[in-house]
């Protein structure tokens, strides 16, 4: 299982990165290869977290200038975390994800007896702190009504985009999943239509798809049928959300990229004077709003199929009142 790994050493343990190895005179092997790494990538069922996997760990090994497993050290790990904050800009949560990424990967290694231990250990590279509260808006239901008003529901692209948008403000799906959505994913059950698909982490799941949200993508469909027989990216397998133009590869039978999905929904902020919003932002409102309207986090969780319902709670932290907090209430005046 492991014989792609070489466990030659070739010298003494590194303490510090290439910088520092030119100064010693350390010599390294350049021994590693991200086609190494394709057993613990395809551990995962989701595209999108292979694909995730395989960028963070080819990413971080050429930092480290592609020495191989053992030789890392965790001096290498934290600069590697440095400077993704400092001089890549990336945010925390980002930051703290790839770490996680890099960490089980090198677990994965300490497993198979490839390494002895684990340079990327919480107890040895301590990831950034998150945020407190999530980053990011939830819009008002004012902000929510212009942003669906924004597109010609009579034009093709119009009726996607609305069909797009309304489907993540009433499901809260995340972007890699109303990506990944095909037209079979939408079955008849249990005397309704509903919405089945695989989610974070790579378990199915099912929604209770609302009358309007099925009846606009009936509508997208109908206006796009005839495009999709011409192209033959039509039938039950077929990704529901379709590029209508790809001048650089003439592909069609795909889905719309996590990219792509990006920019509709910018698009639409922006031309409807909503402002900056992201697909998570459409995300955090409906947790938002279910909050709002007094649902508990078990209930909101039925919806967003978050792993943990205290996962909730962070998103919470925003919706917090200083004029309901209790302390304004508190009083010693009386026995």
């Amino acid at each position: 299982m492991w014989e792609t790994f070489s466990l030659e050493t070739g010298g003494n343990e590194m303490s510090e990165r290439h910088s520092i190895m030119e100064e010693t005179g350390l010599q390294v092997p350049r021994r590693f290869d991200a086609a190494q790494a394709k057993q613990f990538i395809y551990r995962s069922v989701s595209e999108q977290t292979r694909a995730a996997y395989a960028r963070t760990i080819r990413e971080f090994f050429e930092f480290v200038d592609r020495i191989h497993p053992a030789q890392v050290t965790p001096a290498m790990v934290q600069a590697y975390r440095d400077h993704l904050r400092m001089h890549k800009g990336r945010k925390a949560n980002t930051v703290a994800t790839k770490l996680a990424i890099v960490r089980s990967f090198f677990e994965y290694l300490k497993a198979g007896g490839v390494i002895q231990r684990n340079p990327a250990s919480t107890k040895l590279v301590a990831p950034p702190r998150p945020p407190a509260e999530p980053q990011g808006r939830a819009l008002t239901p004012r902000e929510v009504r212009h942003l669906l008003a924004g597109p010609d529901r009579s034009k093709v692209d119009g009726a996607r985009d609305y069909a797009l948008m309304l489907l993540m403000l009433r499901l809260g799906l995340r972007l890699a999943e109303v990506s990944a959505l095909r037209v079979a994913s939408i079955k008849w059950s249990h005397g309704r239509w509903t919405l089945q698909c695989r989610i974070k982490g790579g378990r199915e799941e099912v929604w209770p798809l609302p009358e309007d949200v099925k009846r606009a993508i009936d509508d997208y469909l109908r206006l796009d049928r005839s495009r999709r027989e011409l192209l033959r990216t039509d039938g039950e397998d077929s990704y529901l959300f379709q590029p209508l133009v790809n001048y650089r590869t003439l592909r069609f039978d795909k889905a719309l990229s996590g990219r792509m999905v990006q920019r509709i929904v910018g698009r639409w902020g922006e031309l409807t004077g909503v402002g900056k919003v992201t697909p998570h932002d459409l995300r955090r409102t409906v947790i938002t709003k279910l909050l709002d309207d007094g649902h508990s986090y078990r209930e909101v969780q039925m919806v967003t199929k978050h792993k943990d319902p205290k996962t909730i709670m962070r998103y919470d932290c925003a919706r917090e009142n200083l004029e309901g907090n209790p302390v304004n209430t508190l009083s010693y005046d009386e026995d």
